[in-house]
């Protein structure tokens, strides 16, 4: 091998360990300005590596949030549930999501998806454990406040003696009032329940119904139609349906 080649080698030899350190710099950056929690852990559970973004909104140092230091910033009412299903992952590695609530710095909790991947080695054993946490707490705020929405419906619907049940854009039932439960004797979960009509409707109404409703479903528009329903007494009685679109539901009234 000639001098010159020999010097080429050697200078790329001591440049490899600053290559690796600039190349390490710039991977631990990427890291720490993705908006999400990233993470890892050992096989165990415990943490390995928090990015910056975690340390910085939980306001923890490193030594406080790894191994299993991190449970501190989760919501006391989470904890135990989380570190069943977390468990539960491990002893059955593969991807999962987790729900919980995290403590910011400033004593604020807010909801987070956790989604967690397993890393195998050759011979199929875990090496270790990715993990991302996305702030949802937007999210679950409108969850919540939807289904206050739902609660407050299905109270101003209970008071209506009418009946009334509540379908999806498809036309399944979702919900009936407890006027409509009266009225049939039937439970929340046999309204929602595949037979439905077919227990209440009078069998020779039934195709004409479903065809009747399925072109009023489809033009969007209020319709109405005229149908035998069974009452709790065992007796038929005809009833006419209105059916009108309440934002993404049909009620409809008899």
């Amino acid at each position: 091998m000639s001098e010159l080649a020999q010097n080429a080698e050697s200078q790329e030899l001591s440049d490899a360990p600053e290559k690796l350190r600039q190349e390490a710099a710039r991977l631990q950056a990427l890291i720490d300005t993705v908006p999400s929690f990233l993470w890892t852990s050992f096989p165990d559970g415990s943490k390995e590596f928090l990015n910056r973004r975690w340390y910085e909104y939980t306001g923890l140092t490193p030594e406080q949030g790894k191994g299993w230091g991190w449970k501190v910033v989760v919501h006391p009412d989470d904890l135990d549930r989380l570190i069943r299903e977390w468990l539960a992952l491990l002893n059955d590695p593969k991807p999962g999501e987790l729900e919980t609530r995290i403590r910011r710095y400033d004593g604020e909790y807010r909801w987070f998806l956790i989604r967690v991947l397993p890393e195998f080695d050759a011979e199929g054993n875990v090496v270790r454990w990715l993990g991302s946490d996305t702030d949802i707490e937007d999210r679950k705020r409108t969850e919540k406040k939807l289904l206050e929405e739902e609660r407050e419906l299905r109270r101003i619907t209970d008071a209506i003696p009418q009946t009334i049940v509540v379908l999806d854009p498809n036309g399944q039932p979702l919900y009936a009032n407890q006027a409509m439960l009266d009225y049939t004797g039937l439970t929340m979960q046999d309204v929602v329940a595949s037979d439905f009509r077919a227990r209440t409707y009078h069998p020779e109404d039934l195709e004409r119904v479903r065809e009747e409703r399925k072109a009023g479903l489809a033009r969007s528009l209020p319709f109405e139609i005229e149908q035998r329903a069974l009452r709790k007494d065992g007796q038929y009685r005809w009833l006419l349906l209105r059916s009108t679109m309440k934002r993404d539901a049909w009620c409809a009234g008899m």
